[in-house]
């Protein structure tokens, strides 16, 4: 090994070790080169017992046959998927695997670096809100069944029907409104946000010349935009710095999330277009699909608009609460690239009313009414 190579190697493990996730040099021929602590962790051996054997020695023969393949047949390819590692227990650890080869004119051609991201804490709670939403829809199903049931009745009951028919959809919105909140409070201010949301979306909604019943039914799915975030790690929730490239596509996966969280059922699907599309830009720029002008659902681009706005007006970990003044013009230089122009022309006389000033002033925890 040449004094450059050796070099060389020495700068990647310098950086890998700075990771704050796991992370691998592997050579051309599959045989680790180095590894930092955080994926000795994941993996429950000692690094010792990691280097200089070939990475797919700890695979079972199924998955080390396949993995021998994709380390050949991607030898010079870039490598994002999901994966599980197997621990030293015989536990099989869920994440999130890149890979970059590095540059054919460096000291190190054809070797490989991965970074490995644990991703089983997301996994579990993706599985208990299934769970979660699955029986909530059971319950409701099981009290609608009931509430269709005391339409055979006498006249003398209707008036029961009704009460109890208003009584289980206030419920139902009182869990949504529950379930935004528990997911929002990790990032912002004990769920106040999610609040004002509803309330711009709402009146925005109206603004547009949407019914009472419409813009009420529209403000309660916005509620539910960001409850992909469940599953993004509070050190990349909270981080009060500038995210990494790779944190920054982890984050951008809550609204993926999101929409797989909510139920399939037709009262969600509002939601679920808003979960996923709502970082989607007017002029194609956004995630998670680059949707462009009006193939983005008018949901999502109402809750883009009011989302924003709410963001910028807002103190976060990272920066103070700009001004009204500011906010605006910043979404009327935004007009057209991120928002949607006709409704930045709605929203920004619509901005400076009481209306929006007193929805902009609710800071504190939620009262569910």
């Amino acid at each position: 090994m040449t004094t450059a190579t050796s070099e060389s190697i020495r700068q990647i493990v310098c950086v890998l070790d700075a990771l704050h996730c796991g992370g691998v040099l592997v050579a051309p021929d599959g045989t680790i080169v180095h590894a930092n602590r955080r994926f000795c962790r994941m993996m429950q051996r000692a690094w010792g017992d990691l280097v200089s054997r070939r990475i797919w020695d700890f695979f079972p023969p199924q998955q080390a046959t396949q993995l021998r393949y994709d380390f050949a047949q991607d030898a010079y390819e870039e490598i994002e998927r999901e994966a599980v590692l197997p621990q030293a227990d015989g536990a099989e650890l869920p994440v999130i695997v890149s890979s970059r080869p590095l540059d054919s004119s460096s000291m190190l051609p054809a070797h490989r670096i991965y970074t490995v991201i644990d991703i089983s804490s997301q996994k579990t709670a993706e599985s208990r809100f299934q769970e979660q939403f699955q029986d909530v829809a059971r319950l409701s199903d099981t009290v609608l069944e009931q509430a269709l049931a005391l339409k055979h009745y006498s006249q003398t009951l209707e008036e029961q029907v009704a009460e109890r028919t208003s009584e289980l959809r206030q419920a139902n919105l009182d869990s949504i409104l529950m379930l935004a909140v528990a997911s929002e409070a990790r990032d912002t201010d004990t769920g106040a946000h999610v609040l004002r949301i509803r309330e711009f979306t709402q009146l925005l909604g109206r603004e547009l010349g949407m019914s009472e019943r419409e813009a009420e039914e529209l403000g309660f799915s916005a509620i539910l935009h960001d409850v992909g975030k469940i599953q993004i790690p509070d050190g990349i929730l909270k981080k009060p710095g500038p995210l990494t490239p790779e944190e920054r596509k982890l984050m951008e996966q809550h609204t993926i999330f999101g929409e797989r969280i909510l139920s399939k059922r037709r009262f969600f699907d509002a939601s679920r277009m808003i979960a996923r599309s709502h970082h989607e830009n007017w002029d194609g720029s956004g995630y998670p699909d680059g949707l462009a002008g009006e193939t983005i659902p008018l949901p999502a681009r109402i809750v883009h608009l009011v989302d924003v706005f709410d963001a910028l007006t807002s103190k976060r970990v990272y920066k103070d609460a700009w001004s009204l003044d500011e906010a605006l013009a910043e979404i009327e230089r935004c007009c057209g690239r991120m928002f949607d122009p006709g409704l930045v022309r709605v929203f920004l006389p619509l901005a400076r009313t009481n209306e929006v000033r007193d929805i902009m002033s609710l800071r504190h925890d939620p009262v569910f009414v």
